[in-house]
C-alpha cells in the first residue's frame, strides 16, 4: 500500500476545498475527529497510510481523486489538447 506523500496536507485541503466540505463534515465522512483532519492539513501530522486509503477510497467513490490538478485539466480540454490517440501522423 502506498503511504501518503510529503506534501498531503496541500493535497488533502485542496480536495476538501475542491469538493466543498468543512474539515468536520470530512472528519465525520471519514470516522476521525475535526481535530485529525485539522493537524493534518495543517501538517503537524500525516495521515497514516490505512487513514490516506480511506480518503482516496472516499475520493473514489466521489468520482475524483486526491492527486487530480483540476486547474490543468480545465486549462488542457479549453486548449483543445489533442490526446496521445488523437494525435496525427502527418
Amino acid at each position: 500500500m502506498r503511504g501518503p506523500p510529503h506534501d498531503a496536507q496541500r493535497i488533502i485541503r485542496a480536495w476538501r476545498a475542491r469538493l466543498g466540505l468543512t474539515q468536520e463534515a470530512l472528519a465525520h465522512a471519514l470516522s476521525v475527529t475535526f481535530s485529525t483532519v485539522n493537524r493534518w492539513e495543517n501538517g503537524h501530522v500525516r495521515p497514516s497510510n490505512l487513514a490516506w486509503k480511506a480518503l482516496e477510497e472516499l475520493a473514489a467513490e466521489r468520482g475524483d481523486s486526491l492527486l487530480a490538478e483540476p486547474a490543468l485539466e480545465t486549462s488542457l480540454a479549453a486548449l483543445g489538447t489533442e490526446t496521445d490517440g488523437e494525435r496525427g501522423t502527418g
